[in-house]
């Protein structure tokens, strides 16, 4: 029905699903348990993230990758644009102060849009429309943001939002530059994804509070340098 983007809008439905009943099913005692299953899905994310990064091939490059990268999200400030984003969402939908709104829609869009599912999904979607990747990450996605909103509220939900933006664009990227991208340069932006992961999950657990949004245009360097060294 949607063409090459069904994966995406399949993957944020189920988003939106799994946190509204994280939320519905969130009595005192549940949200007691999804604070501890919040813990545990933190150190999943963890895990996750040392896995992906943990092969790096061209370590000189991902690091100098990750400084432009950051150095871009920092002039920019994209971690506080994503806070007043969420401010925005959380004035709109709640009559209360719920100073988690905002972290939580960060942290959930971090954590749905960052990884090696959301790259290859979208250069799955836009080069062979075929959607099996998207699906199978929402599945996860829904399970993963259930619980999550049990312990952090209906932000979650909202995080669907940049996802539909994010993995749109990478799917649209991806039909209109075909056969282009390298496996190489894949890799690289999954791998730098995977490393992004491994301070939100710190976040996650509130040990720190760093601003891993302004990473995020670091997994975008690797696409812009093959673009620039095609030309030589």
């Amino acid at each position: 029905m949607f063409g090459i983007f069904t994966g995406v809008i399949v993957n944020a439905v189920l988003v939106v699903a799994g946190s509204l009943a994280g939320c519905l099913l969130k009595t005192e005692k549940l949200r007691r348990i999804g604070d501890r299953v919040l813990q545990l899905f933190a150190c999943f994310v963890l895990v996750l993230g040392i896995s992906g990064a943990i092969a790096l091939n061209r370590p000189i490059y991902t690091l100098v990758a990750i400084v432009i990268g950051t150095a871009i999200g920092e002039t920019v400030d994209l971690d506080d644009k994503f806070t007043r984003l969420g401010n925005w969402f959380e004035s709109k939908v709640s009559a209360g102060s719920d100073s988690s709104f905002a972290k939580s829609f960060i942290s959930g869009a971090l954590l749905f849009c960052i990884g090696s599912m959301t790259i290859m999904g979208g250069i799955q979607s836009g080069l062979e429309k075929v959607h099996t990747i998207y699906y199978t990450k929402g599945l996860i996605d829904m399970v993963s943001a259930a619980t999550f909103a049990m312990g952090s509220g209906i932000g979650v939900a909202f995080s669907a939002i940049p996802l539909i933006i994010y993995q749109g664009a990478l799917v649209l990227l991806a039909s209109l530059l075909g056969d282009v991208l390298s496996a190489e340069t894949i890799a690289m932006s999954s791998q730098i994804g995977s490393l992004i992961l491994i301070p939100l999950a710190f976040n996650l657990l509130g040990v720190t509070n760093v601003k891993v949004a302004n990473y995020i245009p670091a997994m975008f360097v690797p696409f812009f340098y093959q673009a620039i060294m095609s030309f030589f």
